[in-house]
């Protein structure tokens, strides 16, 4: 039961992430309703670089958010596949196991919008049984 847990609350991080990097990729749906918006964003450097433009900057950063998503699902789900005894007896990793998908929830309740934080709600849910039942 402690391993089938980990390996659903862990899928809920790699289907979304997942579905983040196609969203981000083959889809406007992170796009600026404003195509003047748009157009000053991709026009525009950062103050770090005069090489690439604001936009290359953002979907940069929401795909490397979709690729740690998907490599902290991955990660704990062959853990527990492979090596669930170490993951049972092992605070710290119990510690990130929970600690990650709380700060998501911080994240996606203040910056994003309710569908991932609800995701990540019972993602720690399924996760926290994990724990309770190791």
């Amino acid at each position: 039961m402690h391993t089938a847990l980990i390996v659903m609350g862990c899928s809920v991080f790699i289907l979304l992430g997942i579905g983040h990097a196609a969203l981000m990729l083959f889809t406007s749906k992170f796009e600026p309703r404003s195509a003047a918006l748009l157009a000053q964003l991709k026009a525009n450097s950062t103050g770090m670089t005069k090489t690439g433009n604001m936009w290359n900057g953002i979907k940069g950063f929401h795909l490397s958010h979709s690729l740690g998503m998907v490599i902290y699902g991955g990660f704990y789900i062959v853990l527990a596949l492979e090596n669930t005894h170490y993951l049972k007896s092992s605070t710290a990793l119990n510690v990130g196991l929970l600690v990650v998908p709380a700060i998501y929830i911080v994240l996606a309740h203040r910056f994003w919008f309710s569908v991932p934080r609800d995701c990540f709600i019972v993602a720690l849910c399924l996760l926290a049984a994990s724990i309770i039942v190791a």
